[in-house]
């Protein structure tokens, strides 16, 4: 048998040399293909022939300007969204509706902003449209594009912060991650989870940056919601790359409380 150093001897090891330690996200990747959950998992392999996304479970791109959004083929995987030159463009990803706070799911996305965070604003997480040029309409006091969102934003319009927002139910979340500094290329893990853990409804939702509690508010738990990425070039005429590493997301095929799987 040939000797592999770096895979583990035993399987309750695995996720030890993961990088980042997260129950929830060994849960995802061990329901894959478990018919009572909706499960998916992406970590951007490969190529794609024709046009991005064509061939894929992706919804279509959106975008102001030319975006340029796909697998670019990096040594670990990853998937680019790239912003035209003109100031002001935009470059933003779904996938689909498939997921809801009433049965509960469980995001998980690792990302970096890959050219710059100066003249710029992203969104990274849950909402509820694939064909929206943004989620948050402004991020100071926020107003917002999606009836319902769950996710974080930064815009250098506002400030230098990577705030957890959330739209659509009784009290919105608005939560700046004051201590994590965000730095250019440089990665980072999102976690946003539907349905805490006193939840009967489904429409509470918490947001977490590299395994920290950032923030939590409410959205609409009926409102079907799609894994988000999109990137704004901010008055500067250079384009603008957002990477995303992995994401995916989990959550039971129908609702746990009261309700047999």
């Amino acid at each position: 048998m040939p000797a592999v150093d770096w895979l583990p001897r035993k399987l309750y090891n695995a996720f030890s040399r993961g990088g980042f330690l997260s129950e929830p996200v060994k849960g995802l990747l061990a329901l894959q293909g478990n018919p009572e959950y909706v499960s998916f998992w992406d970590d951007h392999l490969g190529t794609r022939s024709g046009t991005w996304p064509a061939g894929t479970p992706y919804a279509a791109t959106v975008g102001t300007g030319t975006e340029v959004i796909g697998l670019t083929q990096a040594v670990g995987g990853t998937m680019t969204l790239t912003t035209g030159a003109a100031g002001s463009d935009t470059a933003g990803q779904g996938l689909g509706l498939n997921w809801s706070g009433d049965r509960g799911f469980y995001f998980i996305g690792r990302m970096k902003m890959t050219t710059r965070i100066t003249n710029v604003k992203f969104e990274f997480g849950m909402t509820d449209a694939v064909d929206d040029d943004g989620a948050v309409a402004v991020k100071a006091t926020p107003t917002f594009t999606a009836t319902d969102c769950a996710l974080f934003v930064f815009d250098r319009t506002d400030d230098a912060e990577v705030t957890f927002v959330s739209n659509g139910g009784t009290t919105d979340a608005n939560a700046d991650a004051t201590d994590f500094d965000i730095a250019a290329n440089t990665y980072f893990v999102v976690e946003v989870v539907g349905k805490g853990p006193t939840d009967t409804t489904g429409d509470n939702v918490a947001g977490f940056i590299n395994g920290q509690l950032i923030g939590s508010g409410n959205i609409n738990g009926a409102s079907p919601l799609t894994p988000w990425a999109y990137i704004e070039d901010l008055a500067q005429s250079a384009a603008t790359v957002m990477t995303v590493d992995y994401w995916g997301c989990v959550g039971p095929r129908v609702a746990q409380w009261g309700v047999t799987v």
